[in-house]
């Protein structure tokens, strides 16, 4: 393997983290925000969390649809989106900087999509750019949340070279 080319960019960087879920307590919202005010100012995370779906008069099939359905038009064609879900490729952190570099070099938003706890329907998936892994372990969808910001504001770090990622 050669060495890694870093990039740094000036342009606008947009990442748009569309969950299904509750809504998020204060810890949990001051530990992302910890994260989100150490990132680049050109980077703007836009969480866009919808109500789950889940009713025990549904069956897991029809709540993915219904989840669906509410995900699909907050999802714009032009932009790069990337699903997780339990099956997905994993990959480290250097992998995941290329990816968000590489989407900024050709400017394109970023698109994270996380569904609820029956996962995304088949149908997301197959409209997804990539679908990765966190973890074959399963983990809430608020600490998850955490744990991808912590990711976005890593990749920034290994681009920029400064000593968060050793």
């Amino acid at each position: 393997m050669g060495p890694r080319v870093i990039i740094c960019f000036s342009r606008l960087m947009i990442v748009k983290i569309i969950s299904i879920g509750n809504k998020l307590n204060s810890w949990e919202s001051k530990s992302i925000e910890h994260y989100k005010k150490q990132l680049p100012r050109n980077i703007s995370i836009n969480f866009i969390n919808m109500k789950t779906n889940q009713n025990p008069k549904f069956s897991k099939s029809e709540i993915l649809k219904r989840e669906s359905a509410i995900i699909l038009p907050k999802i714009i064609k032009e932009d790069y989106i990337i699903s997780w879900d339990l099956a997905g490729d994993q990959i480290n952190s250097l992998q995941f900087s290329d990816l968000i570099a590489n989407c900024q070099k050709i400017n394109k938003t970023i698109c994270f999509i996380i569904g609820g706890s029956f996962g995304l329907s088949s149908k997301i998936k197959e409209l997804s750019d990539r679908v990765l892994s966190v973890s074959s372990m399963t983990f809430p969808h608020k600490i998850f949340k955490l744990i991808l910001i912590e990711q976005i504001y890593r990749a920034y770090s290994i681009m920029n070279k400064t000593p968060y990622h050793k």
